[in-house]
């Protein structure tokens, strides 16, 4: 009799984990359906992300809209707004579901007139404020009718005339830890670098080889340069081992030489940085 009854349990136990294993199954199926029976895919745009737009100096540039081969884009809504202002229906990009095939670029041109348009903003771009900023975002239209907010939106950022992408090739100069002056420095690197508008004359960039201060570049109407040290009153401009070489900004090519320097035990420490528009 005892037998009998532990045997009804064990068959009772085993039933009871096989139907809630179904359950929980069937339960998980019936989840992921109603998670995926109304998702749509599709939209996808990788538009250029930052733009800047340099007083007196960008007459016109382009927004690439690259698009991934995937659902049907019949065109694309591009919205545009500015610090402070509303937001209005920039233009709208026909696509006609080109990319259902292959990968589509397209491209969008704009001035400072289009840039403007419907913003009520003034007519000579001079009168903006440095760091205030464009904002242009997309919608994807589908071909089956839907609109998708693309995530990625483009920023046109006011900067002055020398603000933006670089090649910084930095070299360093120490009196005893290595090297030799000129010919072999102490420490030599070059890296991409983005100076950084402070007004209409002015950008900011790390100071030396550290990021923990900053120098601030300053590049007169006549193209000399004056550098500024901030919380380093130790620091002066030039190279002390070479008049010749001073600060200096190429408005042809738009390079950017700097020399500075600071004394310490065993003499000066010097650094020579040259910054090339990428």
């Amino acid at each position: 009799m005892l037998k009998r009854k532990v045997m009804k349990k064990t068959i009772f136990s085993a039933l009871s984990l096989i139907t809630a294993v179904f359950m929980f199954v069937s339960c998980d199926n019936t989840f992921d359906d109603l998670m995926t029976a109304d998702v749509k895919t599709g939209g996808m745009i990788n538009p250029t992300t930052t733009v800047p737009y340099k007083l007196g100096s960008t007459p016109s540039f382009d927004v690439t809209l690259d698009i991934p081969k995937g659902p049907g884009i019949d065109a694309i809504e591009i919205y545009r707004t500015y610090t402070g202002k509303t937001e209005v229906l920039d233009q709208t990009v026909d696509v006609g579901s080109a990319n259902t095939t292959g990968e589509v670029s397209k491209t969008v041109n704009y001035t400072y007139a289009k840039l403007t348009e419907g913003l009520s903003m003034p007519a000579d771009e001079n009168l903006l404020e440095i760091g205030d900023a464009w904002t242009i975002r997309y919608v994807s239209v589908m071909e089956d009718g839907r609109k998708v907010e693309v995530s990625t939106k483009t920023t046109v950022a006011v900067a002055n005339f020398f603000a933006g992408p670089y090649v910084k090739d930095m070299k360093y100069f120490h009196p005893t830890a290595g090297g030799t002056y000129p010919t072999m420095p102490y420490s030599a690197y070059t890296e991409n670098a983005d100076l950084v508008a402070l007004n209409a004359s002015e950008c900011e960039d790390w100071f030396g080889v550290w990021e923990d201060t900053k120098i601030i570049i300053h590049i007169n109407a006549d193209n000399s340069v004056q550098l500024t040290f901030i919380d380093r009153s130790d620091v002066n401009q030039g190279d002390p081992n070479n008049p010749a070489n001073i600060c200096s900004y190429d408005p042809v090519t738009g390079v950017i030489k700097l020399y500075y320097n600071y004394s310490g035990t065993g003499g000066f420490r010097i650094f020579w940085v040259v910054y090339t528009p990428r």
